[in-house]
């Protein structure tokens, strides 16, 4: 059997109240679990969040499995306990080696134990949730859209926001740049209907692959089995000819007709602001659900830091790879959640010859458009601690040294400051910025005072402190 859903929400629950909560009083699909979540996050706490009871349907809720840094290291089979910096050396390590997937036989797979037909068909049964006041209505945030270019034959999986329009229809938002939204548009040009598979709640580790970037020939499914480290187990589908995920909780089958589309927005996105509506979007026809006798739905809080940690990993992957290729001395990359997982990057090198922190500064900023602020911090700097990060910024910083920025860079659409060719006029472009916060590698420079390191490493606070 493949990891699912269900181990790793088992191997939370083991790990105690800071990994796994259960709320078993019911809650309003509107609003309530996300204020929940936020209330949470408001105490810094981030664990897995189990709804047992949501009003107007017959099935539990998760939510926040991508809650904390952590979290994507115990979904990649990391300790906790280890240093964080391992998490994504295994990610790098995974996503370079895709596995293939692994058909099963149908009594094999979890996700055929209910098929509901097409006249049965009624997405309001699932406890979807509408996140924000301002939402246009409830929207499907996690669940992970898998189609077939036309003229190769390779499924492309990705998560993108799916919003409800009736009890058999959901919109699909994919931005152009999306590879989905490039198969979307050859469907268009052969003015055919497009099949898809929206899957819900899977191993996080399967989730992430089909977040990670891959070049547009790649199979997503190859690299949820990466991840997960083993190959991902598929099964037919039954109206489209699409493989679905065996060990899915709910599998929702359907064709989008490019010639029948529909709007959505505004939508709470990841800056913690709403995004605009958007006209036109595609629109899934559902033509079958299937799901697990039990199945648990799995939403995410698409304006809560969860939906931004959910790609990090992707993220700091190719801001690595990047910063590499110029700086060979770089040891470490981290996109805070304080800088939305998104805008700011941290970077740590082990600095040999004078402007190379502003070299990495530079490429990590071409490293992903978004990116707009590139910290760069000498070695011994926790680039996982962002009081570590101000430290050396406060103390190895002189602005008219060490602060570069670039305006009129290509930056992110959605960032509420961004700007077009008028600045005044709103547009995809940034100012971006680059702190080179290292020591000179050539001058003297203050010795930072560290613990010593043979009584660091002996005392426990646990055999010192009472209680």
């Amino acid at each position: 059997m493949n990891k699912d859903l269900r181990t790793f929400l088992a191997e939370a629950r083991q790990m105690g109240p800071e990994y796994f909560q259960s709320v078993s009083r019911p809650v309003d699909p509107v609003y309530e679990p996300c204020v929940i979540q936020q209330k949470l996050a408001a105490r810094d706490d981030y664990p897995v969040i189990r709804f047992e009871k949501v009003d107007g349907s017959e099935l539990p809720l998760v939510t926040n499995l991508f809650g904390k840094y952590e979290l994507l290291g115990l979904a990649l089979g990391v300790d906790p306990d280890r240093p964080k910096s391992e998490i994504l050396d295994r990610f790098r390590e995974r996503v370079a080696k895709p596995v293939p997937t692994k058909e099963v036989p149908r009594d094999e797979a979890p996700v055929k134990q209910v098929v509901i037909g097409k006249d049965e068909i009624d997405l309001g049964k699932f406890p979807i949730v509408k996140h924000a006041v301002k939402n246009s209505g409830k929207y499907i945030a996690i669940g992970c859209l898998v189609v077939k270019d036309p003229e190769t034959g390779v499924l492309n999986a990705g998560v993108y926001r799916h919003e409800i329009k009736g009890r058999a229809e959901l919109a699909c938002m994919f931005n152009p740049a999306h590879h989905a939204g490039y198969i979307y548009r050859k469907y268009r040009e052969m003015n055919k209907p497009m099949d898809a598979v929206l899957f819900i709640g899977h191993h996080p580790a399967a989730i992430l692959g089909t977040l990670s970037k891959q070049p547009f020939d790649s199979d997503e499914y190859e690299m949820m089995g990466a991840l997960m480290g083993e190959p991902l187990e598929v099964v037919p589908g039954e109206t489209v000819d699409i493989p679905v995920p065996a060990w899915a909780e709910i599998a929702i089958e359907g064709f989008l007709d490019p010639a029948k589309e529909t709007s959505d927005g505004p939508f709470s996105e990841y800056t913690g602001f709403y995004g605009p509506a958007k006209d036109p979007v595609g629109l899934m026809q559902v033509t079958g659900i299937t799901m697990r006798r039990d199945a648990v739905y799995h939403d995410l809080d698409p304006s809560h830091r969860e939906h931004n940690l959910a790609g990090a990993l992707t993220f700091e992957t190719a801001l690595y790879n990047s910063v590499a290729k110029l700086v060979p001395s770089v040891t470490g990359v981290h996109l805070p959640p304080s800088g939305n997982c998104t805008f700011t990057a941290y970077i740590k090198i082990k600095k040999r010859v004078p402007g190379e922190g502003k070299s990495a500064g530079m490429a990590a900023l071409a490293g992903d458009p978004n990116v707009k602020i590139a910290i760069v911090v000498d070695d011994e700097i926790d680039i996982y601690n962002d009081s570590d990060v101000l430290w050396a910024i406060s103390t190895h910083v002189q602005a008219d040294r060490d602060v570069t920025t670039i305006p009129f860079a290509m930056g992110a659409h959605l960032d509420p400051s961004a700007y077009g060719e008028v600045r005044t006029d709103k547009g995809p472009m940034q100012t971006k910025m680059i702190v080179d916060a290292t020591r000179p590698a050539t001058l003297p420079f203050a010795d930072r005072i560290v613990p010593p390191k043979e009584a660091w490493e002996r005392i426990r606070l646990e055999d010192y402190l009472d209680g």
